[in-house]
């Protein structure tokens, strides 16, 4: 994984501000988590880093290359949402590979990822099922699944385990830090 570094990220919803002169770094290969009660800004900041939202002022940097002003496809950043935000009408093989059919990956290696993720994730036995058909836990295993197969430079987890019962959730905590 790669180096994170905020330097005096400000961010303003019109006369609001919500986020308030951040500094941060997170050195490659360190796994950080945030924590805070609701409202206080954890997804604002990690939407901020992905690029879905823009920073009022302050610098973001990748792996020492400033981002902020970088479209999110163009920042190596994967996010996962507590949502799931699965395509409905796409089996789960289709959501994982989604990203990947798009940037025109080899189907060879379009399927190894699928698979070696599926595996990871134990949902192999899931890949030719729609959303509908499946748990809350699976859905958000599909989509980890999807961003763990784009092989990103840094992965951002939005409350990614809190649709997971107890058993599954500690079993992907320790899936998740093997990721970095």
């Amino acid at each position: 994984m790669a180096a994170v570094k905020m330097g005096s990220i400000y961010k303003q919803f019109g006369s609001t501000e919500v986020i308030h002169g951040v500094d941060l770094e997170v050195d490659d290969n360190e796994f950080v988590v945030l924590v805070g009660p609701s409202g206080c800004g954890k997804s604002t900041l990690l939407r901020l880093i992905a690029g879905l939202e823009d920073v009022t002022s302050g610098e973001i940097e990748i792996d020492g290359v400033r981002v902020d002003y970088l479209p999110p496809a163009k920042r190596g950043i994967a996010m996962v949402f507590q949502s799931y935000a699965l395509y409905p009408h796409m089996n789960v093989y289709q959501n994982m590979s989604f990203g990947l059919r798009l940037a025109k990956t080899d189907k060879q290696i379009v399927d190894q990822k699928v698979q070696d993720a599926a595996e990871i994730l134990q949902i192999t036995e899931l890949l030719e099922r729609k959303p509908k058909e499946l748990s809350g836990g699976q859905r958000q295993r599909v989509a980890i699944g999807r961003a763990i197969v784009r092989d990103p430079k840094v992965f951002l987890f939005d409350e990614p385990l809190s649709n997971l019962d107890a058993k599954l959730r500690v079993q992907m905590r320790l899936e998740l830090t093997k990721l970095h």
